[in-house]
């Protein structure tokens, strides 16, 4: 059963409309519109909103206006039993994009009517939007996994700290987690993209001089300009264009006010700052340094980092030995997995990599043609962002 929301500051008609709704809807209900928007915010969001027109605090257009902003897949809809005039009818289309305007006088079925077809209308735009950000994780994973293949040296940048970022983005409210770790896993073509000799001095942890940490702050603008093309892919190019903004701050003087940082998608501060972490993995820096440096640089807020401190803290695992066939995405390798291929000895995969479904499947395909050393390492998986 699809679940509503019912506002209205007459507390004897909001317990009327809610009567005639809730037959055929799970029905909350809030006692004017500020009570409206904090129950939105604590318990939605919901398929449909209906609020009356004419209410003391806040009237129902600029009520729903908020609701839209809050929440934009909540089909709107506005009960008025007033007649309204055409100004507040205009205002009721352009600023709350209502999808029904109707009498509160209008019989019961009407009504019902009306909140059916908005919920339907939310579950659609709800499922259109799913789809696009799956269909977006896939091409995303599948870029990450063929460059990984078809480049070792770039294998373990990204996927050791997947982790890391979802329980990041989680942690400091990203509201589009499944874009943002899309857009980390396609920056590996900015990666690919460096001089070798960038490369090797990352992972080495050696530091790199003025041009180089220029280079790398532009990294993910290479896969800026293969996605800002693709419409479904706008959003990460936005996450990615803000990601090298970011990472190109960080080569500035330490900022003294935070207010005056541009606007930029959430994720990308995020991004940069897993991004800093990793380097300062391969730098073997002891965290407690790598959080002065931090700090230091003024960037990140305390609550950011305190966050990324939290998180390190709840990822410290001991590492667990899993046979091949209980292996599962989103481990990651604690150990190299080594194994027998065409007679020889060798480094399937590195460790640091968080398996997916192709490596696992790659790994038992090879154990059963040549040979693999069981058990392997593992930390234990953290889900994928969205899932």
């Amino acid at each position: 059963m699809k679940t509503i929301l019912v506002v209205d500051s007459d507390g004897k008609a909001l317990t009327a409309t809610q009567r005639r709704l809730r037959r055929h809807f799970e029905t909350h209900i809030a006692l004017g519109a500020r009570a409206g928007l904090q129950r939105l915010v604590e318990e939605g969001p919901y398929a449909a909103v209906v609020a009356e027109f004419s209410m003391a605090d806040m009237d129902g257009v600029e009520f729903l206006a908020r609701v839209r902003t809050a929440s934009p897949h909540s089909a709107r809809i506005l009960l008025s039993r007033t007649s309204m005039g055409v100004s507040d009818l205009l205002r009721a289309i352009n600023e709350a994009g209502a999808f029904h305007v109707l009498p509160a006088s209008c019989d019961d079925q009407a009504l019902a009517d009306a909140v059916a077809a908005g919920g339907r209308h939310c579950e659609s735009l709800w499922t259109s939007e799913r789809d696009m950000q799956e269909t977006c994780a896939v091409f995303a994973k599948a870029v990450h996994e063929i460059v990984c293949w078809l480049r070792a040296e770039v294998r373990g940048l990204l996927s050791p700290v997947l982790p890391l970022l979802r329980g990041l983005c989680g942690r400091l409210g990203d509201p589009e987690p499944v874009m943002t770790e899309t857009a980390f896993l396609v920056s590996v073509i900015g990666l690919i993209a460096l001089p070798a000799h960038i490369l090797d001095k990352l992972t080495a942890g050696r530091e790199l001089d003025d041009g180089e940490r220029l280079a790398l702050a532009g990294h993910p603008e290479h896969a800026v300009e293969l996605l800002r093309h693709l419409p479904k892919m706008r959003r990460v190019a936005e996450i990615l264009r803000g990601y090298s903004n970011f990472l190109h701050l960080s080569l500035m003087p330490p900022a003294e006010d935070m207010a005056e940082m541009p606007r930029m998608p959430t994720g990308s501060p995020i991004l940069a700052l897993v991004m800093e972490y990793r380097l300062s993995l391969f730098e073997k820096l002891p965290t407690d340094t790598f959080l002065e440096r931090m700090r230091g640089r003024g960037l990140h807020s305390i609550d950011t980092l305190r966050a990324l401190e939290d998180e390190l803290v709840s990822q410290r695992q001991d590492e667990v030995p899993v046979s091949l066939e209980k292996l599962q995405p989103g481990m990651v390798l604690t150990r190299a997995v080594t194994g027998t291929r065409d007679g020889r000895s060798v480094v399937l995969v590195p460790a640091g990599y968080e398996l997916s479904r192709t490596t696992i499947v790659f790994l038992r395909q090879t154990a059963r043609n040549g040979h693999v050393d069981e058990p392997v390492m593992v930390r234990a998986a953290i889900p994928p962002a969205g899932s």
